[in-house]
């Protein structure tokens, strides 16, 4: 699945299969790799496989955001991985990024890396990003400092044995809870969207929502359906990824709000239209939202939500 574009760059999925396993083990075994980042015990393609069911794939679904594979737009070159990821011993989110020799020194890490911290801001709403490597890489340093990372010195990260160089980037406050709420909704609703050529922010669905929350759709005849949040991603992803959902937008049209300390609920009116299976369409419906604020940001704990009956 397409994450994002760059003007040379595309950053995608890592996807089970012969090409991507085995220029993954290609990467986790070359001497840069080795160098600056460690061995990974990955020698044959069945285990690049699992390193993709396990480390990527798996990941993508829980946090709706990873290392994804970096391609060159000119030729279709896989060329290494860039993304996001969550460390125990890092308070926040921070950046990486691995390339294959051939591609290294032309402005493609910096122009991944750059347009994955955009996305952790924009896209996740994420108020702060860090980036990390070791003390003598200097190379890597540059780009983080190139993308508006700040030096914010060397410091022993608990469990490891050697220092870590830390950096982060300006932290984006993400205003009151009435802010926050009306920007995750904004997030949530426009995710599915793919008209006038916009890639759809579907993968990062998961980060909007609690792990366990539940998903439920009412129609006209009395009919509940309840699943979970990748039973509702699912058949969406399938619409986009296949084509038969095009030129989609949804959007709010009126909405009240109601917090209440920790938790919140959001009834709002919404309008969509697209062209689905080559038939254009609108229409127009009911959401319910509920919230609750975790220690680091509100997450959807629920979502409930009828279609208008039309002639």
């Amino acid at each position: 699945m397409l994450i994002l574009e760059t003007d040379r760059l595309r950053l995608r999925w890592f996807n089970d299969t012969a090409t991507d396993a085995d220029f993954l083990r290609a990467l986790l075994n070359d001497p840069g790799w080795l160098a600056n980042i460690g061995e990974r015990n990955v020698r044959t393609r069945r285990q690049a496989r699992h390193w993709i069911a396990t480390r990527h794939t798996a990941v993508y679904g829980r946090l709706g955001f990873g290392f994804w594979a970096v391609e060159r737009k000119s030729d279709g070159a896989l060329m290494g991985m860039c993304g996001l990821i969550k460390r125990d011993t890092l308070l926040e989110v921070d950046v990486g990024y691995a390339l294959m020799p051939a591609f290294r020194g032309q402005g493609y890490a910096r122009e991944a890396a750059n347009a994955c911290v955009r996305y952790a801001h924009d896209v996740l709403g994420m108020a702060e990003v860090w980036g990390i490597t070791g003390p003598d890489n200097a190379a890597s340093a540059a780009v983080l400092q190139q993308i508006g990372l700040r030096d914010a010195g060397v410091t022993r990260l608990v469990g490891n044995d050697d220092d870590t160089w830390v950096f982060k980037s300006p932290r984006v406050e993400p205003g009151d809870d009435q802010r926050q709420i009306d920007a995750l909704t904004r997030r949530f609703l426009a995710a599915f969207t793919n008209r006038g050529g916009v890639i759809p922010t579907l993968p990062a669905l998961p980060h909007y929502f609690l792990f366990d929350a539940n998903v439920r759709m009412a129609d006209s005849l009395g009919t509940v359906t309840t699943t979970g949040v990748h039973g509702f991603i699912a058949p969406r992803a399938e619409l986009l990824a296949r084509g038969r959902l095009v030129d989609f937008e949804e959007h709010e049209t009126e909405s009240r709000t109601e917090i209440r300390g920790a938790i919140a609920q959001r009834w709002l009116r919404y309008a969509k239209r697209g062209t689905l299976n080559g038939r254009p369409f609108e229409g127009a419906g009911t959401k319910s939202l509920q919230f609750v604020r975790t220690s680091r940001d509100w997450k959807i704990a629920s979502l409930m939500w009828t279609d208008d009956v039309t002639g």
